[in-house]
């Protein structure tokens, strides 16, 4: 998907339709409100369990050997991901808010449209 990052135009296609189409930066302009955290942890399936019931935590997605966490706010998440994986004894190699790559958004614009689905 990093290639997506290259290109001068997208389109998204899901389900038989276009879902997103435009520039790289329009699209992720699009989805500001998305505020990702790293997660790097010893326990990844653990540390999904641990967080999902949270309504602080948006979504939780794979994203290579860690997670991609989807927050309202990464300043106020930060302590509750620590508390919690902290309780659970599950250790913490990284956790740090980025920026949301083509990858990501694309996960949200596809959450969305599934969401929309009766």
């Amino acid at each position: 998907m990093d290639e997506a990052e290259y290109c001068h135009r997208l389109a998204l296609m899901y389900r038989g339709r276009i879902i997103a189409l435009g520039e790289p930066s329009a699209l992720k302009e699009q989805m500001e409100s998305h505020h990702i955290m790293n997660l790097e942890s010893s326990d990844p399936l653990g540390s999904m369990k641990a967080l999902g019931d949270y309504p602080e935590i948006l979504e939780i997605a794979v994203f290579g050997g860690g997670l991609h966490i989807t927050v309202q706010d990464t300043i106020s998440a930060e302590p509750l991901v620590r508390k919690v994986l902290d309780a659970k004894e599950i250790g913490i190699q990284q956790l740090e808010a980025i920026r949301p790559s083509m990858e990501d958004i694309f996960v949200a614009m596809i959450e969305r449209e599934e969401r929309k689905v009766p």
